[in-house]
């Protein structure tokens, strides 16, 4: 069944050469469609829409994507592709939550977060991880209830609130949760040290099925005044 969500990454004439660099990383990937704007790729059953669209907008650390790795094998395929000519924002090391985890930002400005888990923890190989920085700290919580109400989500699950210890100021505010809209999982942080705005360089589309559908996803769209639903 094709998912209702694929994220979109937004290239200025690097999509063929991210794919590439995908498949080179990712074992059971490959590209299943190609033209001058638009890259899909599958990546372990899941698709990743790479769009050329030009110079106005450039992903960032705003939504990451999160890799559940089998094997330590199999991160260091992912880490060597995907680090070469990218940027180390945390080198691999052993975490409370992962044997191996890393952070990198590839050479077209995606990041991706690689950990090594368990097979049978791995319920979706990518998972985007959306962080509430700047002028979106402390709307986690918000975001959740109005995705709720968009798309008649399951609870959040694994919420880790800040402790007076860790957030003095803003106790109680998203360390981590995770949330699944429409059979597809999510990842939400608040981080108050970074600045990171979102933007399109990074967005989400929602695959209709009918005019009925894309009318009503896009009047919600709109209750905060943003066009940020799009219509494939």
């Amino acid at each position: 069944m094709k998912e209702k969500i694929t994220p979109c990454l937004w290239f200025n004439g690097q999509a063929g050469d991210a794919a590439a660099r995908y498949c080179a990383a990712f074992k059971r990937s490959r590209i299943t469609a190609q033209s001058p704007i638009v890259t899909s790729v599958e990546i372990a059953g899941q698709s990743l829409t790479l769009l050329d669209g030009g110079p106005m907008y450039k992903p960032n650390a705003s939504i990451s994507f999160y890799v559940g790795c089998e094997s330590a094998e199999e991160f260091d395929q992912a880490w060597k592709a995907l680090s070469e000519g990218g940027t180390v924002v945390s080198a691999p090391a052993k975490t409370p939550w992962s044997e191996k985890y890393g952070w990198v930002t590839d050479p077209f400005n995606v990041s991706w977060q690689l950990g090594v888990q368990k097979t049978g923890d791995i319920k979706q190989k990518i998972t985007p991880y959306l962080m509430f920085t700047g002028g979106q700290y402390g709307r986690a919580d918000d975001a959740i209830k109005h995705y709720d109400t968009v798309f008649k989500s399951k609870s959040p699950e694994g919420v880790v609130r800040y402790g007076p210890e860790d957030a003095p100021e803003h106790p109680g505010y998203v360390r981590h949760a995770e949330l699944e809209l429409l059979n597809y999982k999510f990842m939400l942080s608040e981080v108050r040290s970074a600045a990171v705005p979102f933007t399109e360089g990074v967005s989400l589309t929602v695959h209709c099925e009918n005019q009925a559908e894309v009318d009503y996803y896009w009047s919600k769209s709109q209750l905060y005044g943003s066009k940020l639903i799009q219509n494939a």
